[in-house]
């Protein structure tokens, strides 16, 4: 029979770390020219500095009423096939005076005795997903794919997930996930990812309100082009009810946060030197704004 030590030990193997910390000063390096982009301001918005294997892996700015993640922010990296590990939990969403470790819910409840309608008060938990009446991915924003090794583990927090429909998660949504792996070859890309909840779409477990499922996803991107010497950018929106993907002008994503967020400042340092005259094909059109 195995001590409590020996389980305790076992609860923790893969473990990766978070910091809720007040603003991203310790993460900034994930932001182009460490500019961090303004956004409505609300008690529930939380700033968390994702860490793992002692090193800033990406920036997460999080909903605690919502339960799902505002965005995220990341440099694509080279990639490389992992052990997909356990999902993991914010301790200090629990209690700010718990470890920055993050860790499975299993660990959270072994080590502080914290039962699940505590734990998952200000954050999601992984049998919202298992439990739902309707199934949804568990959609990375800042996906696996885009990183090897300790910082591709770090993605596994559910403060990194929303509620996707899998032909979106699985289809055009992961294809432009592979497009900007692609970019990232020669060049650092910078990336910003995020979700749009809905008014009133929640995944709800014994008719409570659990996780809210996102109408909109929404995806930009900043680099210097190595190869042509200049800058390069985009951005792309989905609704997470289908299947397709509108690709436009950072410019033109930025409008489209606008309607439907409001006070949201520019996404990237100089909108990524982006000019003025850049943009889709086809005058007054904004495929962003689907």
């Amino acid at each position: 029979m195995q001590s409590s030590v020996s389980v305790y030990l076992l609860l923790f193997i893969s473990s990766v770390s978070a910091e809720v910390v007040a603003n991203f000063e310790l993460c900034k390096k994930y932001f182009y020219k460490d500019h961090v982009p303004q956004w409505p301001a609300a008690n529930t918005h939380i700033h968390i500095c994702q860490v793992n294997a002692n090193s800033y892996r990406f920036a997460t700015l999080y909903d605690t009423i919502n339960r799902i993640p505002i965005y995220s922010a990341y440099t694509v990296e080279e990639n490389g096939k992992i052990s997909r590990p356990r999902w993991m939990v914010e301790p200090q969403l629990v209690d700010q005076n718990y470890e920055k470790e993050m860790m499975t819910e299993d660990s959270l409840k072994y080590k502080h005795k914290v039962e699940p309608n505590v734990m998952g008060k200000r954050q999601a938990l992984d049998e919202d997903y298992k439990k739902a009446p309707e199934k949804y991915d568990r959609g990375h924003l800042n996906p696996d794919s885009h990183h090897a090794d300790d910082a591709a583990k770090a993605t596994y927090t559910l403060t990194n997930i929303v509620p996707q429909k899998d032909k979106l998660n699985r289809g055009k949504w992961k294809e432009h996930e592979d497009k900007l792996r692609k970019l990232s070859n020669n060049n650092q890309v910078f990336v910003l990812v995020g979700a749009i909840p809905s008014s009133d779409n929640w995944i709800k477990i014994n008719n409570e309100p659990r996780v809210n499922i996102p109408d909109y996803m929404w995806v930009a991107y900043c680099y210097f082009d190595r190869e042509s010497n200049s800058f390069k950018s985009g951005g792309a929106t989905a609704k997470n009810t289908e299947n397709k993907l509108y690709e436009c002008s950072l410019r033109d994503l930025q409008e489209f946060l606008q309607e439907h967020i409001q006070q949201v400042g520019q996404l990237f340092h100089e909108d990524c030197y982006e000019k003025k005259s850049a943009g889709p094909s086809g005058a007054g059109i904004n495929p962003c704004n689907i």
